[in-house]
């Protein structure tokens, strides 16, 4: 589907111009009383850059709280997705079933959820707005958790994950849209690289989490508390604000055409009414032919997918890996921390990067997408570092006596490549098509969650009984041929933006609804 019939002008009256009305009935106190203007070339309606009532222009607090609210949501349901090794061990005692049957139900079922949930359930949020989905992902987050633990038979596992899943790719997903209602660019380098932070975080936090509840008490209370949790986040995810701009466009539209009935207000908009039809193609063709047929989402749902199946291959083989250091499981499981310090240590060089972009808006100089992706290189390069770092200092590559200090050193690196190359990609996928921001990382979280859901799996194989050289390594010069990748696409990737019928409507489109404060 081609995006001009999703970005269109609406009016909601006659056929008389906006000019013919507007002496008799609108004014233009009317219009900024409801913090609009209108385009002096058009007639058309659109956003006062002073209004504030848009996203951009609300109060700090308003802004801190909601895009807290939704990160802090996005932290938290990733450790619930990656304990599922520590749930799937414990529950063997409960479970007539391999460990390997576990992984699926608990591991498996889940990523599969996120793909379905990632390609279906967020474009929603540009047909509806971003409120309601975070409202209902965080309900059924909860009640699935709920099942979890407290169904007998490992059906309610594999019933309860899948539908997890599905809700956790609302703000694994929607995330970026919030951001990008909220924030200009220059802005968004540090919410983008904090909401980054807060998933990698959280996969670095969930075996710790899952640890430290499993010595006190049943695994079921793994699931017991996340429904506590996001139950509790559900009811302060009542008071965020709809941020979606053309949404509320069209509402101030609406309000501005019962004070003046029969008058033309026309104004731009990418939010068609919507109908049954509109809905199949928004929810699922627009996000279906942008995943097979945009190549700058191919490329980085691509890039994106083989990092983090990566990385959830590599994180199968660490308890092992320490444990064989002659630390407890337990002690082991506090290791993952280390990845934490490297994402810390990421904000480092975006000091820099938002000097230059300020420097850049100062100057007048236009903001392109590919000024922002310079760190990709270095996080291509201090992921495999640090992969090669770790199993060349853990058994059997050492003895069983050597020091865990040095490999949990390496975990600083590998936290730092993974959250600069999760950043950089989203940044990227977010300035590209900003209004169907969403839709794009539709694509993107369908291919990762699929390349996720599987890692745990091959991880399980590869590294089962300790063996971990060949397997390790082979990770490691993987990880390093994709250090070629940033090249390439620093030479393409501008050339395919330019080329593409949705990042340039997309772009054209955000230009007349978004207000650049």
């Amino acid at each position: 589907m081609h995006p001009e019939l999703l970005v269109h002008e609406k009016s909601l009256a006659s056929t008389s111009t906006l000019r013919d009305v507007e002496s008799i009935v609108v004014t233009d106190a009317q219009l900024a009383r409801h913090g609009l203007e209108t385009e002096t070339s058009t007639g058309y309606i659109r956003w006062r850059s002073d209004s504030r009532d848009h996203p951009r222009n609300w109060p700090t607090l308003r802004k801190t709280y909601d895009t807290s609210l939704v990160m802090f949501l996005e932290f938290y349901t990733c450790p619930v997705l990656t304990f599922q090794a520590s749930a799937a061990e414990h529950a063997l005692d409960d479970y007539r079933a391999s460990k390997m049957v576990l992984l699926v139900a608990f591991s498996l079922m889940y990523q599969l959820g996120q793909a379905v949930g990632g390609l279906v359930i967020p474009p929603c949020s540009d047909l509806f707005g971003r409120r309601m989905p975070y409202l209902i992902s965080c309900a059924v987050f909860s009640i699935s958790c709920l099942i979890v633990g407290i169904v007998p038979h490992l059906s309610g596992v594999f019933i309860g994950r899948f539908f997890s899943g599905l809700a956790s790719a609302v703000p694994s997903v929607v995330v970026s849209g919030t951001v990008e209602d909220q924030f200009n660019t220059e802005r968004r380098v540090w919410i983008v690289l904090l909401w980054n932070a807060a998933a990698t975080a959280g996969l670095a936090f969930g075996p710790v989490y899952a640890s430290c509840i499993t010595s006190v008490a049943s695994w079921r209370w793994i699931f017991y508390s996340a429904a506590i949790v996001t139950g509790g986040c559900m009811l302060l995810l009542l008071a965020i604000r709809e941020s979606r701009p053309s949404k509320l466009l069209a509402k101030k539209i609406a309000a501005l055409q019962e004070e003046c009935p029969g008058a033309t207000l026309n104004y731009h908009t990418a939010d068609p009414f919507p109908t049954v039809r509109v809905f199949v193609d928004v929810v699922f063709v627009r996000s279906t032919v942008m995943m097979v047929t945009e190549p700058i989402l191919i490329i980085v749902s691509s890039i994106s997918a083989i990092s983090w199946g990566i990385i959830y291959v590599f994180t199968e083989s660490l308890v092992g890996a320490f444990t064989a250091l002659d630390l407890t499981e337990q002690e082991a499981s506090w290791t993952f921390l280390a990845l934490i310090v490297g994402v810390i240590l990421d904000a480092v060089p975006h000091i820099w990067e938002v000097t230059k972009l300020r420097q850049k808006r100062r100057q007048g100089i236009p903001i392109h997408p590919e000024d922002k992706i310079t760190g990709f290189m270095y996080g291509t390069l201090a992921l495999a570092a640090g992969l090669w770092w770790f199993y060349s200092t853990t058994p059997p590559a050492t003895a069983h006596a050597a020091s865990p200090l040095l490999p949990i050193a390496a975990l600083v690196p590998v936290g730092f490549g993974v959250n600069e190359i999760a950043y950089t990609l989203s940044g990227y996928l977010t300035d590209t098509y900003t209004v169907y921001a969403a839709s794009a990382f539709a694509g993107l979280a369908f291919v990762r969650a699929v390349f996720a859901g599987i890692g745990p799996l091959v991880g399980h194989v590869l590294f089962v009984g300790g063996q971990s050289v060949v397997p390790g390594y082979a990770i490691s010069a993987v990880a390093t041929a994709f250090c070629t990748v940033p090249f390439i696409f620093f030479k393409v990737g501008r050339k395919f933006r330019q080329r593409s019928a949705f990042a340039r409507y997309s772009f054209e489109v955000n230009k007349l609804t978004q207000v650049e404060v």
